[in-house]
């Protein structure tokens, strides 16, 4: 984020995210310290917020030398964030570059109301961002020049990283259609599943790439990477996706290489699996082709102790956070970094732990990304792996699936009369028996009738009223659990 927004915005954010997360007002002493600014500058910067900021966004108070923030009820910081990132001249300037406008230096000054003197000094800073990131602006027209997919990842999450504030900004392509659509298919073939949150980043991604393709930038593959990307094609099944919809949009058959980025991109997303075999499929495939990646999550997930009685999930979900870096070498590339991490209470993980290990992979050629990369990646996993252990005690739990064949009410009240016996420390009820969103959580299933083999789980037969050898077999299912039942 540091290089995204010049210094002074970037010191307005620190402040907004100090305010947005105080429990109690901040004395505005506590609050320059803390952004590295005088009283007078602190002063400046407040009134500047206010000034832009929608007073129905957010707005700062001041009481007795000290701030409070108001924020709407829908506001939350990413938000924040989405706004100051738009209103900054690297946005503008990409956006402009992006939709391939023609315009000279004189030129975007002029339609921005910029003095060119401001300009050269806004220029310089966008100019130290892009070389960070193996870019440049090229002034004569403005142009983001560079390796065609570095490019596209700068696009991708400079978009990403202002919506929604921005909205969406890429006309050619409909989000809905013929990107959600694409993305839907997708899911289906994959078994995964992207929140809406999730589906938007994506979407993002594909709308770049072809509006990229559109305009005559082709993206241009080693022989090494065209082999690394063949296998994850044939581990995906591609030949058998249907790209018909993008292609349509588009008004030409995509390559192969087009193809082979538009699945690989879905990494720089986050999705779920739906069912623990396309886990299992995910884990083989690196096992088979990516043995020394996989090495790395294994010595990664031993600093949880067995704490986690399931570490199929974890395993595969930093298997695929790793994935994006090895398209991305860079952090300045991967600008979904949050810069802002609320720390998890209690911290269980030792994060220097992780760096250890993290510290024997990164001179090896397959994880080259790590040294530039340390800290990024070492918050991730110790918040993932706090996340994890403080999820243990639910996801530990025994995981049930009511169905009556009288409906919802009969349901319910078999669910209030196993509450009677068993708390939720013990018992958990599922609501969906094959989920869409994620994979399915029970252990068994409670019906009062027999059912045909509708998943790989035990069914138990119980009556409606469920009677006294009923819960007697459920409590032995309990004790061989817990141990005990209270």
């Amino acid at each position: 984020m540091k290089n995204i927004i010049p210094a002074s915005d970037y010191r307005r954010l620190k402040l907004l995210n100090l305010l947005f997360f105080a429990e109690s007002p901040i004395p505005k002493k506590e609050a320059a310290k803390f952004v590295e600014c005088s009283i007078n500058t602190l002063n400046a910067d407040i009134e500047t917020l206010n000034a832009n900021i929608p007073d129905g966004v957010a707005h700062i108070d001041e009481i007795d030398r000290k701030l409070t923030l108001r924020a709407a009820p829908k506001i939350n910081f990413d938000y924040l964030t989405a706004y100051m990132i738009s209103n900054s001249h690297l946005f503008q300037l990409a956006l402009s570059a992006f939709n391939e406008e023609n315009q000279s230096i004189s030129e975007w000054a002029e339609k921005n109301f910029v003095s060119r003197s401001t300009f050269y000094v806004k220029l310089a800073e966008v100019d130290t961002f892009l070389s960070r990131s193996r870019l440049i602006l090229n002034t004569t027209p403005l142009e983001v020049q560079g390796n065609e997919i570095n490019v596209r990842f700068f696009y991708y999450h400079l978009f990403s990283k202002c919506y929604p504030y921005s909205g969406w900004i890429i006309d050619d392509f409909g989000l809905e259609t013929p990107i959600n659509t694409f993305i839907q298919k997708f899911e289906k073939s994959l078994n995964i599943f992207f929140s809406l949150s999730a589906r938007t980043n994506y979407a993002i991604a594909i709308a770049v790439t072809l509006k990229r393709i559109k305009q005559g930038h082709p993206v241009r593959v080693s022989d090494e990477n065209m082999q690394f990307w063949h296998d994850v094609y044939t581990y995906h099944s591609v030949t058998e996706m249907d790209f018909s919809d993008l292609e349509a949009a588009l008004g030409e058959t995509l390559s192969q290489e087009e193809r082979y980025l538009l699945i690989i991109i879905s990494a720089l997303s986050y999705f779920t699996y739906v069912n623990h075999e396309q886990m299992t499929l995910r884990l083989s495939y690196t096992e088979k082709y990516q043995r020394i990646r996989l090495r790395l999550v294994e010595e990664l997930i031993t600093i949880l102790n067995e704490r986690v009685s399931d570490t199929l999930v974890l395993k595969t979900t930093l298997v695929d956070y790793f994935a994006r870096f090895y398209f991305v070498q860079k952090s300045n590339l991967l600008l979904d970094v949050d810069y802002f991490t609320k720390k998890f209470i209690p911290d269980t993980v030792d994060k220097q732990k992780i760096i250890s290990i993290l510290q024997k992979y990164e001179s090896i050629p397959d994880y080259r990304f790590i040294k530039a990369n340390m800290d990024i990646i070492a918050t991730y996993i110790h918040d993932f792996f706090n996340a994890a252990l403080l999820m243990e005690s639910y996801t530990s739990s025994l995981h049930i699936k009511i169905i009556a064949k009288n409906g919802f009410i009969w349901e319910e009240f078999l669910k209030t009369e196993i509450r009677r016996h068993y708390s939720e420390d013990f018992i958990v009820f599922c609501d969906e028996l094959n989920p869409s969103e994620h994979w399915a959580q029970h252990d068994f299933i409670i019906s009062d009738f027999p059912l045909p083999e509708v998943t790989d789980v035990d069914v138990l037969v119980w009556h409606m009223p469920p009677t006294k050898r009923d819960f007697a077999d459920l409590d032995t299912i309990v004790r061989e659990k817990y141990g005990k039942t209270e």
